[in-house]
């Protein structure tokens, strides 16, 4: 990861970093979509690690700053969108992403496919939270797991408390494989 340019080192740390290769096939086909993209960390460690299979692909959605009510204005001031296609460009298997710089509401009305992974680190706002896990889950595989960030963080209470909404609606069309900052569920 020491290759790749950011201005923050929050994915370096992070739940999924160090666990996520427990529950993701390696070596097997992935259909990865990613929800948030900030720097690109995340997008290149999972391009690194889980595209190796020819058949492997990843789509990554973000709207960078083309939002006026973008919930990350105050951290996005540098130069995260460049630094995210730089580590793009630079990373491996880069040509099997596909890069949509919109939101992920604008994403989901086109989008056709299904996806083994899906890592949300989107809007942290509770209405976004809810529609991301909804319209993942609704295109997540069977077996396939959907992470998402900041659990026990940001304002902690709204989006807990969304993300723990959606738990109830879903409730027995998944099984709970992680709980902390982050939490995890695999479709079954």
């Amino acid at each position: 990861m020491y290759r790749y340019t950011r201005s923050n080192a929050w994915f370096l740390g992070s739940e999924i970093k160090r666990d996520v290769l427990k529950y993701v096939n390696t070596s097997g086909k992935n259909s990865i979509l990613e929800i948030g993209c900030y720097e690109g960390l995340s997008s290149v460690f999972f391009a690194d690690n889980l595209l190796s299979h020819p058949d492997s692909s990843m789509v990554c959605v973000d709207p960078f700053m083309t939002l006026e009510t973008n919930d990350h204005q105050e951290l996005l001031k540098n130069n995260e969108e460049e630094n995210f296609d730089y580590n793009i460009k630079i990373c491996s298997n880069s040509d099997k992403i596909t890069v949509y710089k919109t939101t992920s509401d604008k994403f989901f009305e086109t989008n056709r496919n299904t996806f083994n992974f899906i890592y949300i680190d989107g809007c942290h706002e509770p209405d976004f939270i809810t529609r991301d896990m909804q319209n993942s889950f609704s295109v997540l595989e069977p077996g396939g797991i959907m992470w998402m960030d900041d659990y026990g963080g940001g304002d902690g209470i709204s989006i807990k408390s969304a993300m723990n909404n959606f738990l109830k609606a879903y409730d027995g069309k998944y099984i709970l494989i992680h709980s902390g900052y982050q939490l995890a569920i695999k479709k079954t």
